[in-house]
């Protein structure tokens, strides 16, 4: 375990090991995790049991706080803040100049051509604990491709201002397990529940959170946290619309160089990487307010997984759409109303309504609507009059070239 690992800060002082906050009593409690890392728990206690333990003049040198508060500093922070109790855990590790060849071998792994990206965002990580970052999701079919490990990794490296937890957490009333983390690691999941996707989404750029605990009152206090996600599920981990730019996806293969032990050999590297991220320029915070634009984190990982977030009818139709074009060489675009799909395609489907066609239409294609007009659906048959929707031939086909250079149509 690394050097730079801080010892217990809990003493023999008894009256140290309590605070009183507001009209409420907690004792501190220092656990070691699998790591060695001291990870902070503050439990509810009752006066008459400090009491009967310490006797009744230790309660009078307890301190007291009026309210908690949650300052995110990585580089040595106290736990109080005049009358507020800061619910941060100090950092538990110091950088030192060294080597990170596993650190280095895991991350070009995971990132590949979004390695500078991954540099940026883990220096925010670490130097900035207080700016918001896209959700970084990792997703592999395969075993053993380095997403566990990387969370583990984090979890080293941020200590108890880390926490992993199940996505029913997320959709639970109680959120306290994870209100005053400062990284959220989701691992091994799809999330399918609406409710826990919507809360997911929120909590990425939420600036306070209500932390409610079992048997403590509410209090309220600034939110930080980033959240890392790890699914086996490569495609629906979870719904993600098209216009979505607070994901930031990618998808692991298995690695080319084999380490059973790379887990032990970055977290002895942490030290070495931590002063190498201090040595990077500071990246520039006015482009996005989650530091990086659409345009960088876009890739088509992230793509696929908004394709298939999208509606049965949405797949439903690019068949159709893709045959149509296919088969009416000539057709550049067609105009239609939702009316006119219904009538084509599902007269006879009770479940396709035309309500339903009007929003695929509309919110997942993004179809322009145009002006009054007189129109021929699908090019075929009589005039009509409304504001058709216009599909572009493009949009449902590609180009495909042989050795020749010779370019063929394709339906997608």
């Amino acid at each position: 375990m690394t050097e730079s690992i801080k010892k217990s800060t809990v003493t023999n002082n008894f009256e140290k090991n309590y605070i009183r906050v507001g009209v409420d009593y907690f004792k501190i409690i220092e656990k070691p995790d699998r790591y060695g890392i001291i990870h902070t728990e503050l439990k509810k206690w009752n006066r008459r049991e400090i009491e009967l333990d310490h006797g009744k003049e230790l309660v009078k040198k307890i301190a007291k706080y009026d309210d908690f508060i949650i300052e995110p500093d990585n580089n040595g922070i106290e736990n109080s803040m005049g009358k507020m109790y800061n619910l941060y855990n100090k950092f538990p590790h110091e950088p030192k100049a060294g080597k990170w060849k596993w650190t280095k071998i895991l991350l070009e792994h995971i990132f590949q051509n979004q390695y500078e990206l991954a540099l940026i965002y883990l220096k925010v990580l670490y130097q900035y604990p207080k700016q918001a970052l896209p959700i970084l999701v990792l997703v592999s079919q395969e075993r053993q491709t380095g997403k566990t490990t990387f969370l583990n990794w984090l979890n080293v490296i941020f200590g108890a201002n880390m926490v992993q937890i199940e996505p029913d957490v997320i959709g639970s009333n109680f959120n306290g397990e994870y209100a005053t983390a400062n990284i959220i690691g989701i691992d091994e999941t799809i999330i399918d529940k609406q409710i826990a996707v919507e809360k997911i989404k929120s909590l990425a750029t939420k600036k306070f959170i209500s932390v409610n605990n079992k048997n403590v009152q509410q209090f309220t206090i600034p939110f930080f946290s980033k959240i890392v996600i790890a699914s086996n599920n490569e495609d629906r981990f979870m719904k993600i619309d098209m216009v979505e730019i607070r994901f930031w996806l990618r998808k692991l293969s298995k690695p080319t160089i084999e380490n059973h032990n790379i887990e032990n050999d970055m977290v002895k590297e942490i030290p070495a990487f931590l002063h190498y991220l201090t040595t990077l320029q500071n990246p520039d915070f006015s482009k996005s307010r989650m530091v990086f634009t659409a345009d960088q984190l876009d890739n088509e990982f992230l793509l696929n997984v908004k394709k298939e977030s999208m509606s049965g009818l949405y797949h439903e139709l690019n068949e159709l759409f893709s045959d149509f074009f296919s088969q009416n060489d000539g057709a550049k675009d067609i105009k239609i109303i939702p009316n006119d799909i219904k009538s084509k395609w599902f007269k006879s489907n009770n479940q396709i309504s035309i309500k339903y066609i009007r929003n695929v239409l509309k919110n997942e294609y993004k179809f322009k609507v145009l002006e009054l007009q007189k129109y021929t659906p699908f090019n075929d048959g009589d005039n009509r009059t409304g504001r058709p929707y216009i599909v572009n031939r493009e949009q449902f086909t590609e180009v495909e070239y042989n050795e020749n250079g010779e370019g063929s149509e394709i339906p997608f």
